[in-house]
């Protein structure tokens, strides 16, 4: 079983750029295309408005994992209940990316 999945961490969505492939784990978030980027927020925001709004603001993965509830208010983010929701989702991208960073570093 997946260490994240042992300490009540959610598994990444399949069909989400950070699920796991044929040939194992995808590419780090912070190096998801634009598309990739669409295809994420389209999983996790809810609404296929935010991947319509990334390809506006052309947001790469690298600024996705930045992303902060004032630049989504500054990007037509609303209400306030959905930025705190893909806040949360942005939260446990960025640890599931940290997680594997540190696995990478412990050598498992």
């Amino acid at each position: 079983m997946d260490p994240l999945e042992e300490d009540g961490a959610e598994a990444p969505l399949e069909g989400s750029p950070e699920a796991e492939g044929p040939e194992g784990p995808q590419r780090p978030a912070g190096q998801w295309s634009g598309a990739e980027v669409g295809s994420w927020l389209a999983a996790h925001g809810g609404a296929a408005g935010l991947a319509e709004l990334a390809r506006e603001h052309a947001l790469t993965g690298r600024a996705l994992l930045r992303l902060t509830e004032g630049s989504l208010r500054r990007m037509g983010v609303s209400p306030r209940s959905r930025r705190r929701e893909l806040l949360r989702e942005l939260l446990r991208l960025r640890l599931q990316q940290e997680m594997r960073e540190l696995r990478g570093i412990a050598g498992e």
